[in-house]
């Protein structure tokens, strides 16, 4: 545990001077207080909590990270996020896969700046096609290893976006 600690509070240090907050691998079941209290004053653009084991986002968390442009919360547990995370309008490119997400989380569907989306290894029966379609900038979605119906596949495979399907690329 010591040692997890000096790992997050180095890695604190280092975001405030790079603007980058990189907590991926440090085992965190929960997002510490120290994140927000060290980074306060800081405008964060890309942060990386990937590979812990994260079951939820707290509902704090958006309104601290308005400037995120690039955010990886991949291979964690997470299936829901809080209400506020459509604030997070900055970002362009968004890795929650490898999670346990159900469904694309509502939020995604209003972050206008979104180009590129990862969904990868989760268990996403469902996605809204045309409300994906409705970020302009979405460039490329990868759905792969997700048990989609052929019904939607379909559907996606008719979007101006690339998308990666079990091992293949639509465009």
């Amino acid at each position: 545990m010591a040692s997890g600690t000096a790992l997050v509070a180095r890695r604190l240090r280092e975001a405030q001077e790079s603007q980058s907050l990189d907590l991926s691998g440090c085992d965190l079941t929960k997002i510490p207080d120290a994140v927000y209290m060290m980074l306060k004053s800081v405008s964060v653009n890309k942060c990386t909590m990937a590979s812990n084991m994260l079951t939820k986002i707290p509902p704090k968390f958006p309104t601290n990270f308005t400037s995120l442009t690039e955010l990886d919360l991949s291979k964690n547990r997470l299936s829901q996020f809080p209400p506020d995370m459509h604030i997070m309008q900055n970002i362009r490119v968004l890795n929650l896969s490898s999670n346990d997400l159900a469904d694309v989380p509502h939020f995604v569907y209003s972050l206008s700046n979104l180009q590129e989306l990862f969904l990868h290894d989760n268990c996403i029966m469902s996605i809204d096609v045309s409300r994906l379609e409705d970020i302009e900038g979405l460039r490329n979605v990868n759905l792969q290893n997700n048990p989609i119906s052929d019904d939607l596949k379909s559907q996606l495979q008719s979007c101006a976006f690339t998308v990666m399907l079990g091992n293949h690329i639509t465009s």
